[in-house]
């Protein structure tokens, strides 16, 4: 294994432990009712912008969760200065954050579980692919553009990190299932 691959993969299995607990934290905050149905908080979402973002209305508690996690992921920026290289890897750990993040609130919701996002209807996810919203399918797309053209060693350690939060995820269906079967 070379060390860019252990690299990714450690740095893979470190987004994913932030990915489980922004899901245990938005799980507690929201309930069943994703994308802040039942917050206090601002939304906008005229038809056409609607259509450009698969159904996903603009609200307050998105836009702060965002801004403050944009902010955390490009901190290194502001420790060592700018580079493309490093831009690129703060741009893209946060677009594999971002999707596994979401998948991972459904896994371990309750009230939807793997199956739930696969098989019901997600009144914020409008378009799916092979059952999984597209949106997640472009943040793929957009993290590996990201490490292919500017950030080097490039796709190795993108492939590592990748395939650790996958792998993760996917492991933790199973593991979601057992944990709800398992409670009194």
């Amino acid at each position: 294994m070379t060390p860019d691959l252990l690299a990714g993969l450690r740095e893979g299995v470190y987004l994913f432990a932030l990915c489980h607990a922004l899901a245990r934290v938005e799980i507690h905050i929201e309930g069943a009712h994703g994308w802040a149905v039942n917050l206090p908080t601002w939304r906008w979402g005229p038809a056409w912008w609607l259509k450009l973002t698969n159904g996903k209305e603009l609200t307050g508690y998105h836009v702060w969760l965002t801004v403050f996690l944009i902010g955390m992921f490009h901190l290194p920026l502001v420790y060592v200065g700018f580079s493309r290289a490093l831009w690129a890897k703060c741009a893209a750990s946060y677009m594999l954050t971002a999707t596994a993040w979401d998948m991972q609130w459904f896994v371990w919701n309750p009230a939807w579980g793997f199956h739930g996002l696969v098989n019901r209807d997600v009144p914020w996810f409008r378009t799916k692919l092979l059952g999984l919203p597209v949106d997640y399918y472009m943040a793929y797309a957009t993290s590996g553009a990201l490490t292919a053209l500017i950030w080097s060693p490039g796709l190795e350690l993108w492939g590592g990190r990748t395939f650790a939060v996958a792998a993760l995820s996917v492991l933790s269906i199973p593991a979601a299932k057992l944990s709800r079967s398992s409670r009194p």
